[in-house]
């Protein structure tokens, strides 16, 4: 009862509160450990105060049972003392038997009582040793929680000291990002706020503009536009046609092309250091709404449109070409190939714009990609996979190779760098790529004509797909000047080839035939197809060959049947022998000789010459044919190619003990032999 009424006191004076009879729910990660459940003092105060508790209740209640028992004990021996007294007294008239039955009894019960004080003891002394060895575990504890509390301070330390640094650097970078905005701002401002003036270049030795060297202002975003138009009235025979053969005589068109006109005559009036192309922005604006001068658009897109409704709007009712078309227009052959039958297509189209295609990836301790090996680059094979192309003669839809080919050359060459493309993932991306160019003697073989250009203005990119300008930088008279929209300023020719070039202008001085002699031409190289040049060099120096295809090219060009390989074999050698035809024109051969091949890959000339023969085997009818050089029909007999390769070799097996034939001699034919070469020589 004392226990229980000591237990509902304790519960009354100091009740237990479940927010701090457990952890704090907090957790701790240490840099260098696992994560540690931090305990809290209080806590583990509050579980020592109740152990202490307990222990004082036991011992309060062992107290009042050793009281007890001993108070017990006392009564039992005054109770023996009373009850011998009695035995004494009453020796003679009581029966000593009862009263040894009684005196065992009382015994009995001491023996107990004092075995119960015995276990009563040993239970205290237990639970004192439970209570000391609970003490040391819970110093341990507090131990161990102050260490958990120290590394959260040093982790919450760090974590400060780390967000600070974040800060400080978020900060930093804000503020360069404000000073940049700032910087472009005032650029902005600069730029549109007044362009009259030229900078501090530009008329240092001069008192009045000059013709033709005139600034445009920007209009908020109009340096694509600006630069563009310089480099446009840079062209002489254009300009001199809006000048001149516009003017008198005929109906001053409207629109896109009085506008235009308008300007040019402005810039070359000779009183003008800037002028604002307000009236042409606001033309194109009619055509393509985005070209109105107010938003950052591609120079190329809008050369590209201007120049086509200028073409469209000076079309004469005559069926002459159009300036555009006599200055810029040149045209492009694609040569598609069937992967199935072999049937080549054919296409001619015409062009203004050249696309040069540049590499994105450049080895930049080697020197830089030249235009001129991405001329070269345009007579490349395509590949298109299966379904993106009908066969017009299987009707089927399966691989193919495509080549272009450039068979008439401008006037004007205008080569577009392509420096941007958009990822699968739509993110635009600007090819930095260093381009060189050459100001004189780019060679641009079309057919069979070799034309050489010369570079006249050049208009260039800076900055990235997000966030750039164009700048033009423009010849006249000999001397090469900048135009950034309404400045100007000289420069030389070292800094005409910069890794900023975007769209190039060359003008057309020199054009000349290509003069080959008959048996002597070489075979260009269409994309690692060397080896079929050499296996073909080799063929035609052979005299069966040539009389092969001097007697069967006639019938060859006029068969209907399914002879592609064999056609494109005799084409390409009797353009060889004759010296007739470009050498690019052996493109549709080579492609058709390659089938079997991967055509942009290097392989083996002696395995391709026995694919060549193989494939060439047809036979041609015999009968009579009026052979070349001769008036009257002669009989010839039925032959192929690759009877004029053909040998025979004897195979025999002899026992080496009675030299008896083990089988039949056996004729082989073959088309070459193997030499084997030792792979060790012993050199003497």
């Amino acid at each position: 009862m004392a226990y229980n009424q000591s237990r509902d006191e304790h519960d009354e004076e100091e009740p237990m509160d479940d927010d701090n009879s457990q952890c704090n729910g907090k957790s701790c990660t240490q840099t260098l450990g696992e994560p540690t459940q931090c305990l809290d003092n209080e806590v583990l105060k509050q579980a020592s105060r109740e152990l202490q508790l307990q222990a004082k209740v036991k011992d309060d209640i062992l107290e009042e049972r050793n009281t007890m028992d001993a108070e017990r004990i006392a009564s039992l021996e005054s109770q023996f003392s009373q009850m011998k007294q009695q035995l004494d007294e009453q020796q003679n008239t009581t029966s000593g038997v009862e009263l040894l039955e009684e005196v065992n009894k009382l015994k009995a019960e001491l023996n107990q009582a004092l075995s119960i004080n015995a276990m009563l003891v040993v239970s205290n002394d237990e639970l004192r040793d439970s209570s000391n060895a609970f003490s040391s575990q819970l110093d341990a504890a507090l131990k161990e929680n102050s260490k958990l509390q120290l590394q959260l301070r040093d982790t919450d330390k760090i974590l400060e000291e780390r967000s600070t640094k974040d800060a400080e650097r978020i900060a930093s970078l804000e503020s360069q990002l404000s000073e940049k905005r700032k910087q472009l701002k005032d650029l902005i401002e600069q730029r549109t706020s007044s362009s009259t003036t030229y900078s501090s270049q530009s008329y240092t030795s001069h008192q009045k503009p000059i013709p033709g060297l005139c600034g445009l202002s920007n209009l908020g975003h109009s340096c694509y536009m600006n630069a563009a138009l310089q480099c446009l009235n840079s062209v002489v025979p254009f300009r001199e046609h809006f000048l001149h053969q516009l003017d008198g005589g005929q109906d001053k068109p409207a629109g896109l092309v009085e506008a235009y006109q308008d300007l040019v005559t402005k810039m070359w009036s000779g009183s003008n250091q800037s002028l604002r192309a307000e009236q042409l922005a606001h033309e194109m604006a009619k055509i393509c709404d985005y070209f109105d001068g107010k938003s950052p658009q591609d120079a190329q897109e809008f050369l590209s449109s201007l120049l086509e409704n200028l073409h469209d709007n000076t079309k004469t009712a005559k069926a002459e070409p159009s300036i555009i078309t006599k200055l810029f227009e040149g045209k492009l052959q694609s040569n598609v190939i069937c992967t199935g039958c072999e049937n080549p297509a054919t296409r001619d189209d015409p062009f203004m714009f050249l696309p040069i295609a540049i590499p994105e990836k450049h080895n930049y301790s080697s020197p830089n990609w030249n235009v001129q090996t991405g001329l070269e680059a345009v007579n490349q094979e395509e590949v298109f996979e299966e379904n993106q192309w009908r066969c017009s003669q299987c009707h089927n839809m399966p691989k193919c190779r495509r080549t272009t080919e450039v068979t008439s050359a401008p006037e004007i060459l205008i080569l577009h760098l392509k420096r941007f493309k958009i990822t699968y993932l739509g993110i635009k991306l600007k090819v930095e790529t260093p381009v060189d160019f050459p100001l004189n003697g780019l060679e641009l073989i079309a057919s069979t004509t070799l034309s050489r250009y010369n570079l006249f203005a050049v208009i260039n990119h800076s900055g990235s797909m997000y966030g750039g300008c164009y700048n033009a930088f423009v010849k006249h008279e000999n001397k090469w000047y900048r135009f950034f929209d309404g400045f100007m300023s000289p420069l030389t020719e070292n800094s005409i080839v910069t890794s900023d070039a975007y769209v190039l202008f060359y003008q057309r001085v020199e054009q000349q035939e290509v003069i080959r002699k008959p048996g002597l031409c070489g075979i260009p190289n269409f994309g690692n197809t060397c080896y079929i040049s050499a296996a073909m060099q080799c063929l035609f120096s052979l005299a069966a060959v040539q009389e092969y295809v001097m007697t069967w090219r006639q019938h060859i060009e006029r068969s209907t049947e399914d002879v592609h390989t064999l056609k494109a074999f005799i084409h390409l050698l009797n353009g060889m022998g004759t010296g007739q035809g470009a050498p690019g024109s052996y493109k549709n051969d080579i492609m058709c000789l390659s089938a079997g091949f991967k055509y942009k890959t290097q392989q083996d000339s002696h395995e391709f010459i026995i694919s060549l023969l193989s494939r060439c085997e047809k036979r041609i009818a015999g009968g009579k044919r009026q052979l070349p050089g001769s008036s009257q029909e002669t009989e010839v007999r039925g032959s192929s190619l690759i009877d004029k390769f053909q040998g025979t070799f004897q195979s025999l097996v002899v026992c080496s003990k009675c030299a008896t034939s083990l089988i039949h001699p056996q004729q082989d034919p073959f088309t070459s032999l193997t030499v084997p070469v030792p792979t060790q020589v012993n050199i003497p």
